[in-house]
């Protein structure tokens, strides 16, 4: 079955057809790293990773980029906070992302390119494009002239007096000649030297602009035209609608990139996060708050990459349970895999082959398990299915039982051998109490996770 996706540039489902062959270019914009990743983070990285995950099991080869942002406005105010400097803000937080990615079952990029270590390359393209007379200089910054661009607004579909009003801007300041223009290069200010936030260029000291990073990047790694991409959609204007044209004005070429991938909007408690309403919830929360990164994964396969999600302490203790339980069906299949069911798979496919429909695709693996297929075909099927989902189903033995369980399951056995089944039914309910379920078998009782 041929892949569709729904591509935010035409604004329709088109089959999946890449540049060159079964090779695959795809570029995902990464974290500013200032602070903790959040769980809108979170959700784009998990569904871009499954749609990755995906195009391999199709036998893709796909060169996965995503860049980590170390030079911005945000980690600059921080260093200076700090009074540190910008590349110890940025390598605290990239390290840490880079764990969490490890952590929400996220396979490792072909590279994760920063933007401190592309300066020349940023000035080079800079450049070019003085020289293109898209760009023009002024009080040592560098503007992109946006009316220059003649398809300017094709990704978001703004016009450009539509783009001019809806960029707030303080015009005195930045010494622009329009609204819409955005900055290439932006001139140093006080204290940029002492956080190590300044570059020498032609047009004096100062950093890149935020837009022209990842289409010096992504140029660099993957070729001024690729195939796929992605981010989350409030990045769709401004910052992937000036790549477009910073990238196309350069090159010549267009498009730049054939298929534009957005994820959804995620709320808190229904709104829009922001650390003003007190509900920005980042992604070692989760762990500190007792859940497992993967049930917080699972919880974000339950929609539809391009649709609103909303998040909830209460979902998410709901979504640990069922992803709990998930684990112990798998755990009561055994270790004997079997064979992979086409009809389970082929409807797998078909699913993730329609616009990437994991919520359909993930209740494909309640509709196995309790099937009448026999266990070990069950585990191989689901297993096979995980190659996507990324929900490391394969790991699961590795849960370990707390030994204050353990001692409560002996005591309980010690219980059923003296027959004093009130007793073991009083532990049992101690067990379920502390979250864990007791299972008797014939090789003796097994403990699940609830």
């Amino acid at each position: 079955m041929a892949l569709k996706l729904y591509n935010t540039l035409t604004r329709q489902k088109e089959e999946f057809k890449p540049i060159n062959g079964k090779k695959v270019g795809m570029y995902v914009c990464g974290p500013t790293v200032y602070d903790s990743g959040h769980l809108g983070h979170a959700r784009t990285y998990i569904v871009f990773d499954v749609i990755r995950k995906y195009l391999e099991e199709l036998d893709y080869d796909v060169n996965f980029v995503s860049n980590i942002t170390d030079v911005h406005d945000n980690i600059i105010e921080r260093a200076k906070k700090e009074n540190t400097t910008i590349q110890e803000i940025s390598d605290k937080y990239t390290k840490e992302f880079l764990e969490e990615l490890k952590g929400l079952g996220i396979k490792k990029a072909n590279a994760y390119p920063r933007v401190s270590k592309y300066i020349p390359q940023i000035i080079e393209f800079i450049k070019l494009l003085i020289n293109k007379e898209y760009a023009y200089e002024k009080n040592n910054s560098v503007y992109f002239d946006v009316s220059k661009f003649k398809n300017y607004g094709k990704l978001s579909r703004r016009k450009l007096e539509e783009a001019k009003s809806g960029t707030r801007v303080d015009l005195d300041k930045y010494e622009k000649d329009e609204a819409a223009d955005f900055a290439l290069w932006k001139k140093s200010e006080d204290g940029d030297e002492e956080i190590e936030a300044s570059w020498d260029s032609p047009w004096g000291p100062g950093r890149p602009g935020w837009h022209i990073e990842c289409s010096v990047m992504s140029k660099e790694l993957l070729g001024e035209q690729f195939d796929i991409h992605a981010g989350a959609n409030d990045l769709t204007f401004p910052h992937h609608e000036n790549e477009i044209a910073q990238s196309e004005a350069a090159s010549g070429k267009s498009p730049f990139v054939k298929y534009w991938i957005h994820s959804g909007l995620l709320t808190i408690n229904g709104q829009k996060m922001s650390k003003s309403l007190n509900n920005f919830i980042t992604i070692p929360e989760i762990k500190a708050k007792g859940f497992n990164l993967l049930a917080l994964r699972y919880l974000f396969l339950q929609a539809h990459y391009r649709s609103p999600q909303n998040f909830t302490w209460d979902l998410m203790k709901a979504v640990q349970k069922g992803f709990n339980n998930l684990i112990n069906q798998i755990k009561e299949l055994g270790h004997q895999k079997g064979e992979i069911i086409k009809e389970y798979k082929n409807k797998f496919i078909e699913k993730i082959s329609d616009d990437f429909n994991l919520p359909q695709a993930l209740a494909l693996t309640q509709q196995l398990l309790k099937s009448k297929l026999s266990n070990s075909d069950k585990l191989a099927t689901l297993l096979d299915f995980d190659q996507v989902l990324g929900l490391d189903l394969d790991k699961i033995e590795k849960i370990e039982i707390p030994k204050e369980i353990q001692e409560l399951v002996q005591k309980r056995e010690q219980a059923r051998k003296d027959n004093d089944y009130q007793g073991a039914d009083e532990i049992r309910k101690q067990i379920e109490d502390k979250g864990f379920r007791v299972k008797d078998t014939l090789k003796g009782s097994e403990v699940y996770k609830v």
